[in-house]
C-alpha cells in the first residue's frame, strides 16, 4: 500500500469509527462546573434575541462553526457536501479536515471542492497538519489549499498525541515554529491554529506571541479523542502494545473549558473558538460566557447527517441555536455581548484549576 492509498483507508476508518463507535474520551470538558445565574424579570422579548456575530470580516447568524474532521474519500466527500448545504443555509462558517490527500490526487481534491460549491455564502476554512508545515509546506501548497474551496482562512492542525500514536504517523515538530511564521508571513488569508482533542495550555499560546496568527481553536479535551479512535485502529491492525497505549491516553489534555481560559490569559483579544465535546446550545452558551468567540461541532453534526441527512443535520442545527437563544434570553440578555457579561458560578474541577492556574474568567 503506497502513501496515497494508508491516508485515504485512514480517513475512512477515522470517519466511520467516529459516527459507529464510542470515540468520545470518559474526561469531560468541565463545562459541567459552569453555571449561569438565572434571571427571571426579563427587559426583552425572546424575538428580539439576536446571536449574530463577525467572522474575520463577514456577519455570520451565530457563533457555530461546523468543524474541519473529514475529507479525502468519497464517502468524506459525501458528507462533507451535507455539511456545506447545512452551513449555507445556516449562515455559518464551515470547515474541512485535512487537505493532505488534496494535493496528491484530484478525485480526492474534489471531496473538498464540494463545501466551496454547495456553501458558496459562508466562511470556510482550510486545513493541513502541523507535520506538513513542519516539514516544509511550500507556500505554493497552502495556496492550492486555499484555493480548493476558495478559504477565507486556513487552519493549521495540532494533533501530536495522534501522531505519535499513528503506526504511519509522523510526529514532526522540530521546525514547526518557524514554518508557521513563514507560512503566516505568506499566504493570502489569515492562519489560524486547531488543536483536535488535546487542548490548549497557556505555555503552548505564549510560543505563539509574535508569530501572527489570527485565531486559535482550542480543541479541548472533553470530545472526540483521536487516541481512542487510534486505539481502535490499533487492533483492527493486531498491534496490541500501541493499542493499549492509545487506551492509556484516552483522557490525556486540557478539557475544553480550561483551554479557553488558558488561551485568553496569553491571548485576550484573539479570535477564539472552543471545539471539544460541545453537544449543544447550553454548552455554546458556555464557552462564549466563558471566553470564545465561536463554539466549534464536528462529530454531533456528522453523526446527525450520517444517521439523518441533510434533514437531521437541519434538526440538530435547529435545536442547538435555539437552545443558545433561550440561554441568552435566560440570563437576561438579548445578544452575545450581554451574554458575555451574565453572572456565572464555577465550581468543582473548573474552580480547582483555575486556582491552581491562577487564571480569570473575564466579563466584557
Amino acid at each position: 500500500m503506497n502513501n496515497e492509498e494508508l491516508i485515504f483507508s485512514r480517513k475512512d476508518q477515522h470517519l466511520i469509527f467516529a459516527v459507529k463507535e464510542k470515540v468520545e474520551s470518559t474526561a469531560t470538558t468541565m463545562l459541567e462546573d459552569v453555571k449561569f445565574v438565572h434571571q427571571t424579570i426579563l427587559d426583552y422579548d425572546f424575538s428580539e434575541v439576536d446571536v449574530s456575530t463577525q467572522f474575520f470580516g463577514h456577519k455570520v447568524n451565530a457563533p457555530l462553526v461546523i468543524s474541519g474532521m473529514t475529507g479525502g474519500t468519497p464517502l468524506s466527500g459525501k458528507i462533507n457536501s451535507m455539511l456545506a448545504e447545512l452551513a449555507e443555509e445556516f449562515h455559518i462558517p464551515i470547515g474541512v479536515g485535512s487537505q493532505r490527500a488534496g494535493l496528491k490526487d484530484p478525485s480526492a481534491a474534489d471531496t473538498f471542492r464540494v463545501v466551496k460549491e454547495k456553501a458558496p455564502d459562508v466562511p470556510r476554512i482550510a486545513n493541513i497538519g502541523a507535520s506538513q508545515v513542519s516539514m516544509g509546506l511550500s507556500v505554493g501548497d497552502a495556496e492550492k489549499l486555499i484555493e480548493m474551496i476558495d478559504a477565507d482562512v486556513l487552519a493549521v492542525h495540532l494533533n501530536p498525541l495522534q501522531e505519535v500514536l499513528q503506526p504511519e504517523g509522523e510526529p514532526v515538530f522540530r521546525s514547526f515554529l518557524a514554518g508557521l511564521e513563514k507560512l503566516v508571513s505568506s499566504v493570502s488569508v489569515p492562519v489560524i491554529l486547531k488543536q483536535t482533542g488535546e487542548g490548549f495550555a497557556r505555555e503552548s499560546a505564549r510560543k505563539l506571541v509574535g508569530i501572527g496568527i489570527k485565531g486559535i481553536d482550542v480543541g479541548g479535551l472533553g470530545g472526540t479523542s483521536f487516541a481512542v479512535i487510534e486505539g481502535l485502529r490499533a487492533r483492527l491492525m493486531g498491534l496490541d502494545v500501541l493499542e493499549e497505549i492509545a487506551r492509556d491516553f484516552a483522557d490525556w489534555g486540557v478539557p475544553t473549558a480550561a483551554s479557553i481560559l488558558e488561551v485568553r490569559s496569553v491571548f485576550p483579544d484573539i479570535l477564539l473558538i472552543a471545539t471539544g465535546g460541545v453537544r449543544n446550545g447550553v454548552e455554546v452558551a458556555k464557552v462564549i460566557r466563558l471566553g470564545a468567540d465561536f463554539a466549534g461541532m464536528a462529530l454531533p453534526v456528522i453523526r446527525s447527517v450520517y444517521h439523518g441527512g441533510v434533514p437531521g443535520g437541519r434538526r440538530f442545527l435547529d435545536k442547538t441555536l435555539k437552545e443558545l437563544r433561550i440561554a441568552v434570553y435566560l440570563v437576561g440578555g438579548k445578544d452575545l455581548k450581554d451574554l458575555k457579561k451574565a453572572p456565572i458560578i464555577v465550581t468543582g474541577k473548573l474552580k480547582d484549576w483555575i486556582i491552581q492556574r491562577e487564571l480569570i474568567i473575564r466579563s466584557e
